[in-house]
C-alpha cells in the first residue's frame, strides 16, 4: 500500500488559497502555491525511518494496515465516482437538484459511471498479472486518451462537468 496519494491530495489542499466570492455566494480558489521544500522535508523524514526500523519491528501489521485504511477512506469522501456509484439506484426525488441525474438523466450517468467501472476493472486486472504490470502507467495513459478523445463523442462538454469530470487536458 502506498499513502503518497493521501499525502499529495492533502498537500495540494494545504497549498491552495481560497477567496469569497460575493457574486456567486461560494468560495473559490484563488491559487495554489507551489513549493519543493515541504516535498523534499517529508522524503527525508521517510527516510530517516530507516533508523527506527528496530523499533518499527515489534508494531502489528494490522495497525499499519489499519492507518492506511483509515486514510484510504478519508481520501474516498467527496469523490463524485464513488458517489454516484452509492446513488445509481436512489430515488431521484431524494437527490439534490444539483444532482447529474437531474441533468442527465439516470441512463445516461449510469453509462458514464459504467465506463469508469470498466476502467477501474481493466486497470486492476492489468496490474494483477505480473507480466503485463511493468506497464501500468502506460495504462494510465490510455485511461487520459480515453477521457479526451472517446468520451466527448459521446458526452458534451456539460454533461461532463455535471458529472464532476471537468476539461480534459
Amino acid at each position: 500500500m502506498c499513502g503518497a496519494t493521501v499525502q499529495s491530495m492533502n498537500h495540494v489542499r494545504a497549498l491552495t488559497s481560497r477567496k469569497f466570492n460575493e457574486e456567486t455566494q461560494e468560495m473559490e480558489i484563488e491559487g495554489v502555491v507551489e513549493t519543493r521544500t515541504t516535498g523534499f522535508i517529508i522524503h527525508a523524514m521517510l527516510a530517516a525511518t530507516i533508523h527506527l526500523l528496530n523499533t518499527l519491528k515489534y508494531l502489528p501489521i494490522p495497525v499499519v494496515s489499519g492507518v492506511f485504511l483509515y486514510l484510504g477512506r478519508r481520501l474516498m469522501t467527496g469523490n463524485t465516482f464513488l458517489q454516484r456509484i452509492r446513488e445509481c439506484c436512489a430515488e431521484s426525488n431524494r437527490l439534490p437538484k444539483t444532482h447529474p441525474i437531474h441533468i442527465l438523466g439516470r441512463k445516461k450517468m449510469n453509462i458514464f459511471t459504467s465506463v469508469q467501472v470498466l476502467c477501474l476493472a481493466g486497470l486492476w486486472i492489468f496490474k494483477q498479472n505480473s507480466a503485463t504490470a511493468i506497464f501500468f502507467p502506460g495504462v494510465i495513459g490510455v485511461l487520459m486518451a480515453i477521457r479526451k478523445w472517446v468520451l466527448p463523442r459521446f458526452f458534451l462538454q456539460e454533461e461532463l462537468e455535471a458529472l464532476g469530470d471537468p476539461n480534459p487536458l
